[in-house]
């Protein structure tokens, strides 16, 4: 019986890393640097997507820009922009939406004819996740 019920256990193990996702988990302590990294990064989502997907006003349930939820919502994956749903939909030039693009009267409360994220406010994005995506929610503490 021991050899079988070592034998289920090992599958057991295997299966269940196998279904496991590696997660990076967001940088901890981060220097100043990181910090006003994280700061300005957040101030180009606050330009650009705060008008619909901030808190209280949201146009959409989806990434809201508080930091938690976008990490573990996973709209954020620290160290990886490419598995970033965020700056997949920036860089692709999915958000901001164009108001050609969105239906009549969806956002009546809206100006979201707002301009593309220029590339060095892109850039600054990239740099933020590919460097952990430090909280800047400690940036002024």
């Amino acid at each position: 019986v021991k050899p079988t019920l070592i034998a289920l256990l090992a599958l057991g193990s295997c299966i269940c890393l196998y279904g496991c996702e590696s997660v990076k988990l967001p940088l901890k302590n981060a220097n100043k640097k990181q910090l006003k990294l994280a700061a300005d990064a957040h101030q180009v989502l606050q330009k650009h997507c705060r008008q619909c997907h901030g808190k209280g006003d949201s146009q959409s349930d989806e990434m809201l820009l508080e930091y938690e939820a976008l990490i573990e919502d996973k709209f954020v994956r620290p160290w990886d922009t490419q598995r970033s749903k965020l700056y997949r939909v920036i860089a692709k030039g999915d958000m901001p939406r164009e108001e050609k693009d969105a239906p009549a009267g969806l956002f009546p409360r809206y100006d979201i004819g707002g301009p593309a994220v220029p590339e060095e406010e892109l850039e600054l994005i990239k740099q933020w996740i590919n460097a952990g995506a430090p909280n800047w929610e400690k940036a002024g503490k």
